[in-house]
């Protein structure tokens, strides 16, 4: 045999021994994935599996579910050889890689009813975050204490926190746990009055009001004989940037019409009309709070004032929902575990809210101009959050972002502490130079000291 194509036929027999079993009618980029995931599982050689990924990244697909599978296995691959810079690189593909065309699907049907002044948008998609590798890894009290409605059950869980975090530093220091628990306790307490503090000023400043669905979402959990929305599928809350009490909720809740009879039958909900429904004793803005449900397995939550609006909408049947919010939406990866948006008008108000006119007057002549913001998070193995500003200033984008550099390095260069926070975080223009990105990826360990602490 020729000595070419004795090469040839090693490096095919070679590239089949990497690649694990064929599959019929897969597409490539569905080959791409699992060659890595074969790589990188079973025969344990990552740069096979860099190899891969990297190329699924740049593959044209609709099939973002494996993209973002491959990017947060890319991720990983980085951090473990210890290379931060190809982290960040791979990082800042999140909003581009596989963009073919797009895909909606982001938000429960309903939503399109909104009124057109709800400029901030945020969809969680409860399952998804909570079957995700890195949530099932995490502490069960710690899932519990998140999402629980019962006050008292929070309660419970926070002396737990004290007295595990004690039991660690009474080892660390050989001390009593007691002593170790007192000590946290009393740290805890001064935390707990300076957030409360700021809390308190940033409530002055903005003189703005809880959206109706701060409480509104246990309220209604708790009236269907529930602990906590954990079994609730997909979360949308929106609401007017500069008057909070214009605020709704919209749910998709399996099995909802047995639950909202069982809510009824225990005399936590009254009827209030077609398809609505009052939850008893519970008042917002001194109005009643009230769900209703337009659409099968969807509910919506809003003020007794609101939901008429919401509902003359769906029965109009015409989309309500701002134009500018729906563009924003759509541009966000369909697979996003949770994500948020705002529009150009709520990032300038919100941003420079309680500034003197001076002082907004200049950082709006430096800093670019923004239409609008979009963020995404995604959980696997790691928690990936990557914000994306578009402008129409790139160079001002471009200055602002080897200044932020400048300040991360500065930072993690005289504090110990601070580089380990700032490692993963990354700010960035995209390729096209239209947008500024930031992007941070935690692990498990992190995200664990962080809830711990």
């Amino acid at each position: 045999m020729p000595r070419p194509r004795l090469f040839a036929g090693l490096a095919a027999a070679a590239l089949l021994c990497v690649s694990g079993p064929s599959a019929a009618g897969e597409s490539s980029a569905q080959r791409l994935h699992r060659k890595g995931v074969h790589c990188m599982e079973e025969i344990e050689r990552p740069e096979c599996a860099i190899e891969h990924f990297e190329a699924l990244l740049a593959e044209r697909t609709e099939e973002r579910e494996l993209i973002t599978d491959g990017l947060l296995r890319l991720i990983k691959l980085h951090e473990k050889a210890g290379d931060d810079e190809a982290v960040k690189a791979v990082m800042r593909q999140f909003w581009e890689a596989g963009r073919g065309k797009l895909r909606r699907g982001h938000l429960p049907y309903t939503t399109r009813f909104l009124p057109g002044d709800f400029d901030v948008l945020a969809v969680a998609y409860m399952q998804r975050l909570l079957q995700a590798p890195l949530s099932k890894r995490l502490p069960a009290e710690l899932r519990e204490y998140v999402l629980t409605c019962d006050a008292d059950r929070r309660a419970e869980l926070e002396d737990l926190r004290l007295f595990r975090k004690a039991e660690a530093r009474a080892k660390l220091k050989s001390q009593s746990v007691q002593a170790a628990l007192n000590e946290i306790a009393a740290e805890d307490r001064k935390k707990s009055a300076a957030r409360k503090q700021r809390a308190s000023k940033r409530e002055a400043s903005r003189k703005q009001h809880r959206p109706v669905f701060a409480d509104g979402m246990c309220a209604t959990a708790t009236a269907f004989g529930e602990a906590s929305p954990e079994s609730w599928k997909r979360v949308a809350i929106a609401f007017h940037h500069a008057d909070w009490r214009r605020s709704a909720a919209v749910a998709e809740i399996p099995g909802l019409a047995d639950r909202i009879a069982a809510g009824v039958a225990a005399g936590k909900l009254t009827p209030a009309g077609a398809s609505t429904w009052t939850l008893v004793g519970r008042r917002y803005e001194g109005q009643a709070v009230q769900i209703a449900s337009f659409e099968l397995d969807e509910l919506v939550i809003a003020s007794e004032g609101m939901m008429p609006q919401i509902a003359a909408n769906h029965a109009r049947g015409k989309r309500t929902l701002a134009k500018e919010v729906d563009r924003l939406v759509t541009g966000v990866p369909v697979d996003a575990g949770f994500f948020a948006v705002a529009s150009e008008r709520a990032v300038r108000e919100l941003g420079f809210s309680g500034m003197s006119k001076g002082r907004r007057k200049l950082l709006e002549m430096l800093l670019p101009h923004p239409e609008g913001v979009q963020v995404a998070g995604v959980v696997h193995e790691y928690f990936g959050l990557f914000l994306r500003m578009p402008t129409d200033t790139p160079v001002k984008a471009g200055m602002l972002v080897d200044i932020t550099r400048r300040m991360i390095t500065s930072q993690s260069e005289t504090d110990e502490d601070s580089a380990e926070v700032l490692r993963l975080l990354d700010v960035a223009q995209a390729t096209d130079r239209r947008a500024l990105l930031l992007s941070y990826v935690l692990s498990l360990g992190q995200i664990e000291t962080m809830l711990l602490d």
